[in-house]
Formats: C-alpha cells, structure tokens, sequence
C-alpha cells in the first residue's frame, strides 16, 4: 500500500485526551450525526439514498450535508466601524441565511414545501410552541413581524407571517424563510422598524438552533430507520 491509500488518520486533541479518527468526512459526522454510518448505508444500497425516504441522488444528499456543515460552522464576521451589538446582529442575520439554506436543502430531499406537514408531522409540538413564545416575547410590538410583511416578495409569506400576528404559532417558521430571502436582497438591517439588535440576535439564533436541532433528530430517526433495514445491520449491533 502506497503512502497515498494509507487510512487518514486525523488527531483531535482536547485537555488530555487524545481521538484517533479513522474518518475522512469527521468534519461532516460533527454537523450531522449519523453521517459516516449513512454513507455506509447508501454504498450498501447501490449508491441510492432512497432507504432515508429521501429523494434524488447521493450528491444531494452530500451538498445539504456541506450546507449544514456550513451552518453550524458559522460563528461571527469581522466587521470594521459597527458597534458590538449591531455586529453581533449582522452575525446572527448571517446564521439564519446559511441554516435556512440548509434547512430549504434538506426538505428537498424529501420533497416538502411550506408548511413542511411532511416534515413536521412526527415533531414533537411544543418546541414550535417553544419557538414561537420566545419570538413573540423578543418582538413583542411586533416589529420585525411587520418589517418582513412590508418587504416580503411572496405572498405565501406574508400569509403566514399575518397567520402568526395572529396567534398561529406553527407560521413561525415564516420568519426564517424571510430573513434569509430578505437579507439577501440587502433590505433587512440589524435593527429592523427599530428593533433593538439585541432582540433580533435572539430571535434569530433561536430559529437557527430550531432548524438545525431538527434536521439533526430528524435524520437521526430516518438513521435509525434505516439501518435497521439495511442487510449489513448486524455490523452495527
């Protein structure tokens, strides 16, 4: 064996303790659990990724694994002549636009559309319970809600977006949708209709945490699915 086919062996080192890892795509295992063991899966079924109950081929499955990898990867900009508090906005506008692109990439694989019942049918309520009192107490004027009911481009957002004004806590999820497709356009500011940037941190991080604790328990659930179906299970056991 050449020094070129040798197993990479990759040291990952924290206090003391020393991990040896055998994995060429650790990085992708750390943004979405359960990777190595689907890859194993999907070579075992000829390179489909149909035992997931997804859709397309295996390259989509790889590309949402990297935008995901990109999402819980982000940390800050670096950003010259703006405060702390308006920076740390800027970051967590940024967080919501790579984590919804990745969100949008995953429900592609199973082919849902707004309002995701797909999805969401099996996730517990009373997270989006959850997501949405916190939203509604960062934005209590509604101020940001109103921001991207002005500047949406799509009427099925601002549907949802005057569903949720109006107590639907499932609409919530519009506001990410928003954000991202908004923030991209370079209308949304730190401090949406004077919105302090403080609240509109929170209210981003907590769709982004949202998102990406979903998709990981999600994926995890079609994992464990499918390894149970796959014919080399008895490797795992």
């Amino acid at each position: 064996m050449t020094p070129s086919n040798l197993p990479r062996v990759i040291v990952v080192t924290t206090g003391n303790i020393i991990f040896m890892a055998e994995n060429g795509y650790d990085y992708l295992e750390q943004a979405l659990p359960g990777f190595t063991r689907a890859r194993e899966i999907v070579k075992g079924a000829g390179d489909k990724i149909q035992p997931f109950g997804f859709v397309g081929t295996k390259f989509d499955f790889y590309r949402f694994a990297n935008r995901l990898r990109l999402a819980t990867s982000f940390r800050r900009m670096e950003l010259d002549g703006f405060t702390e508090e308006t920076s740390l906005g800027y970051d967590s506008l940024t967080r919501v636009f790579f984590t919804w692109s990745a969100f949008e990439g995953y429900a592609e694989l199973v082919r849902d559309l707004p309002p995701f019942r797909i999805l969401f049918g099996q996730y517990p309520k009373r997270h989006i319970w959850e997501l949405a009192a916190k939203c509604r107490e960062l934005d209590p004027e509604n101020k940001l809600g109103a921001f991207l009911v002005e500047h949406s481009q799509k009427q099925i957002h601002m549907d949802f977006l005057e569903n949720f004004r109006n107590g639907n806590d499932f609409a919530v999820l519009t506001h990410a949708a928003c954000i991202r497709h908004i923030f991209a356009h370079g209308r949304l500011t730190a401090h949406p209709n004077g919105l302090p940037a403080e609240n509109l941190r929170g209210i981003c991080n907590a769709l982004s945490d949202f998102l990406i604790d979903f998709v990981r328990n999600d994926f995890s659930r079609r994992l464990q699915l499918a390894g149970s179906l796959s014919p080399n299970n008895t490797q795992h056991q």
